[in-house]
């Protein structure tokens, strides 16, 4: 599964923009007053003016990198002045059964970002680190209510499977390229121990089927194209 397009609302609308072009390096593929298209790789970030000023959101996104650049990726990070999020053994997350390491860290919003490699993929690169080198967004958490249900739903309508996960508060669907990342509202994210925020979001997925599925209350509007 590949997320496309992810569509997220900013309380923070001109610091967003330039923290994700000017300080991660992403180009901006599309701007209108209310709403800026970032390109990243192969999946395009698209931030939404919050409709009332001050409107509360927080979401969890990841980003792909190449399997043997987490430490370069550091690096990198810290020359842009990108403070990496740390607890007592450091800020590098290994991740034994997803085999992938992970660094996070916050922008403007406060949303939980993370950098990923998964080490099953062929994707090695030798050149510097540099915002290209994100490759795609493959990771959104979606804090429900009742994961179970939400799981089942996604299984029915959009052909996805669960990729890791107990299925009753946490459910990774998708697979390694992409994964909708379901949460009990009550489990805190790992691995700041936030406690997860419903925040309306739009998902253009490429994968099993083409449907649409809305989720928690229509907060989440999932697009599924057919590969």
């Amino acid at each position: 599964m590949k997320i496309q397009q992810l569509t997220i609302n900013t309380r923070n609308f001109a610091e967003m923009k330039q923290f994700y072009d000017e300080k991660l390096g992403l180009p901006v593929a599309e701007e209108q007053p209310d709403r800026v298209t970032i390109q990243a790789g192969g999946s395009q970030l698209i931030l939404q003016k919050a409709a009332a000023p001050g409107e509360q959101s927080m979401y969890h996104i990841a980003f792909t990198i190449p399997t043997n650049q987490l430490g370069a990726a550091k690096k990198w990070a810290a020359q842009r002045g990108i403070r990496l999020f740390r607890d007592q053994d450091g800020d590098q997350f290994h991740f034994k059964n997803w085999n992938a390491d992970a660094l996070y860290f916050y922008d403007p919003d406060e949303n939980l970002i993370e950098f990923i490699a998964h080490h099953s993929f062929d994707n090695a690169e030798d050149e510097d680190f540099t915002s290209s080198q994100l490759l795609r967004i493959s990771e959104i958490g979606l804090p429900v209510d009742d994961v179970g249900a939400a799981v089942e739903r996604i299984q029915t309508t959009l052909g996805l499977s669960m990729w890791s996960g107990d299925g009753r508060q946490f459910a990774a669907m998708g697979d390694a390229e992409g994964l909708l990342i379901v949460v009990d509202r009550d489990r805190p994210w790992f691995p700041d121990g936030r406690a997860p925020m419903v925040s309306g979001a739009r998902i253009v997925i490429q994968g099993q089927a083409t449907e649409k599925l809305l989720l928690q209350a229509d907060q989440y509007d999932i697009q599924s194209q057919h590969k």
